[in-house]
Parts: structure tokens; C-alpha cells; sequence
């Protein structure tokens, strides 16, 4: 394999034939940057009138559904049709999830360390694939081809 071509993430045209220009893709990312900075402005502006109050809201409710529970209260009150947390007047349903899990067993502990095992095995080969794709690229063995492009916005200091 080797080579620049486009395989190897060159460009596949003559610059002076992409259609794509710098000045461009300066204006759109000017764009884009000044859109991102009015939202991050105003999602600030929106969590601290709502989202703060919201927040400690749901977790008093969060930290009393809770004690209920341990308390052995019937959650069940607050799920289905005629669920109690439904409210209307709001437009709003708060949905309780209850995630239960199955008290220690000799039998469930093997199986736990087993998977455990093979869990650790599938990170050593992962970590295997990865260094062995790596020499393959610095040896000229293989190429790299672009994946995935993502954009992240970060506020300047």
C-alpha cells in the first residue's frame, strides 16, 4: 500500500481544482463559532433561572423516593396509567426507574468473575490491536484513512 494517494488522506484533486477554498471554510467556521457563543451565552443564562432550581428540586424528590423505598413504600404508585406523578397542569410526567439487582449468591460471584476475566482479556486484545495497527502505520505496512470528523467548541480564557 504506501504512498500519498488518497488512501493515505491526500487530497484527491489539485488544490487549484477543489472546490472547497479556505476563505470558505474561515467564513463558515466564523459563523459557527459566533452561533456557538450566543448559545453558550444563553444555555448559562437558562441554567441559572432554571436549571439550578430545577436540579435541586429533583434531587430533594430524588432523595425522598428513595428513602421511601428503603422504607418499603409501594413505588408502583408512581408508574403506569394512573401514575402520581403525572401532571398535567404542566404537561409533565416524571418517570420513576428502579433498578434492582440480586443480593450475593456463590453462584452469581463465579459467573462475575468469569465475566470479569473475559472482560480483561477483550481490553488486552483491544490494547494488542491498537499497538499492532500503530507499527503496521510507522513501518509503511499500512495506511490510515480518515474515520470520523468531529467539531468541539471550548470557551477561550
Amino acid at each position: 500500500m504506501g504512498g500519498t494517494g488518497p488512501e493515505r488522506g491526500a487530497p484527491t484533486l489539485p488544490l487549484n481544482q477543489m472546490t472547497i477554498k479556505l476563505p470558505s471554510i474561515l467564513k463558515l467556521a466564523d459563523t459557527a463559532a459566533n452561533a456557538w457563543s450566543e448559545c453558550d451565552i444563553a444555555l448559562v443564562q437558562v441554567n441559572e433561572a432554571f436549571g439550578t432550581p430545577f436540579e435541586a428540586a429533583r434531587d430533594n424528590l430524588l432523595a425522598d423516593v428513595t428513602q421511601a423505598d428503603n422504607e418499603g413504600f409501594d413505588l408502583s404508585l408512581f408508574s403506569g396509567a394512573e401514575s402520581k406523578f403525572k401532571f398535567p397542569q404542566y404537561k409533565t410526567n416524571i418517570v420513576v426507574r428502579i433498578s434492582r439487582k440480586p443480593t450475593p449468591h456463590d453462584k452469581l460471584q463465579k459467573l462475575a468473575d468469569k465475566v470479569a476475566d473475559l472482560e480483561q482479556q477483550l481490553r488486552v486484545a483491544r490494547l494488542k490491536l491498537k499497538q499492532q495497527a500503530e507499527l503496521l502505520v510507522q513501518t509503511g505496512e499500512c495506511d490510515q484513512v480518515t474515520d470520523k470528523i468531529s467539531l468541539a467548541f471550548t470557551r477561550l480564557k
